[in-house]
């Protein structure tokens, strides 16, 4: 008798464990992602146009020294968030397509100054009014935006869960500072490539390796790793 009741005690336990499992095995899907914030607010990448207006009058000797920093600041935002060509279009038919076409060679002086040279730019022509006589030369290229969702969800009573569940809000402070802060969102959508090696580089130490020196970068006192003895 007292070999029967162990064996039940053995089996309800194994029994006990096994619902045990069960309850973690089974929670996946739906009920698992409610606690990742990024299906409950997932954010978004979207394509955007970046422009600029360049101003151009008639008689007017190039760019003005406003436009200049303007172009200045659009060349650093295409180096940091840019992709494809940053184009160029110039206006067709206004009274200032002439001044335009002074106006665009300062454009590429100022671009080149500023990392973005010739084989980053793209033109085109468009057909401007003939009584506009300020059609602007348009600078733009095309960039990502990361977009958060809303927050501001109060529709649950945040003092009575019986469910012990998460609130609508959870996370998303933390998804829209995500997406606001990121420097390029296209890095949300995949992998950059990789930068060319350095041929230069590779070929110095292919040199030192074969005369037998040492082929690591030469290290000061200031670049050692070594714990400060300081107490």
């Amino acid at each position: 008798m007292a070999k029967l009741i162990g064996l039940n005690a053995v089996r309800v336990t194994a029994l006990a464990a096994f619902v045990g499992l069960a309850g973690c095995g089974g929670f996946n899907g739906v009920e698992e992602a409610q606690y990742d914030v990024a299906y409950s607010h997932p954010i978004s990448v979207e394509t955007d146009v970046a422009t600029l207006n360049v101003g151009v009058v008639a008689g007017q000797p190039g760019v003005a020294p406003a436009d200049r920093a303007a172009i200045e600041s659009f060349a650093a935002a295409y180096r940091q968030r840019g992709h494809g060509p940053l184009t160029i279009s110039t206006p067709s038919g206004s009274p200032n397509a002439g001044a335009a076409t002074v106006a665009l060679s300062d454009v590429r002086d100022i671009l080149s100054e500023n990392g973005i040279g010739a084989g980053s730019l793209a033109y085109t022509p468009y057909r401007a009014s003939g009584a506009d006589a300020g059609a602007p030369v348009i600078l733009s290229f095309k960039r990502y935006v990361a977009k958060a969702t809303a927050c501001g969800d109060w529709s649950q009573d945040y003092a009575f869960d019986p469910a012990n569940g998460l609130m609508p809000n959870h996370g998303c402070a933390t998804q829209n500072n995500l997406a606001a802060m990121i420097a390029d969102p296209a890095d949300l959508i995949g992998p950059r490539d990789m930068a060319p090696a350095d041929a230069d580089r590779r070929n110095t130490v292919l040199e030192k390796y074969r005369a037998g020196e040492a082929t690591a970068t030469v290290r000061s006192d200031q670049d050692s790793g070594a714990v400060s003895e300081v107490e």
